[in-house]
């Protein structure tokens, strides 16, 4: 009995599940930010965070020169060069982010 039981509620579970994925995928839909859009670029500055910045600035203008109104998106970003003396931070950020076609 307690078997029917345990695949009663997966069977549940899942179809929760299913119905806010599709939910979930409509309602990104709606707004019309239906294009996924990535880019890449790097980045320099004298300190951590203006290397960052300056890599997240440049892959976001790249996704906006090809999709002319985009979501906030997300970044991933990463250090390839740190100068010995700390003088020089450069980043390489990736932008993704939902854009309208």
């Amino acid at each position: 009995m307690r078997k029917v039981t345990r695949l009663r509620r997966l069977g549940l579970v899942s179809a929760v599940v299913a119905v806010g994925l599709a939910t979930t995928s409509v309602a990104a839909h709606a707004d019309g930010y239906d294009t996924p859009r990535s880019a890449t670029a790097d980045g320099a500055g004298s300190t951590q965070a203006a290397g960052i910045a300056s890599a997240e600035q440049r892959a976001r203008q790249a996704v906006l020169a090809v999709g002319h109104d985009c979501d906030a998106g997300r970044y991933h970003t990463y250090s390839i060069y740190i100068s010995p003396g700390g003088g020089t931070w450069a980043y390489r950020s990736t932008h993704e982010a939902m854009c309208v076609d």
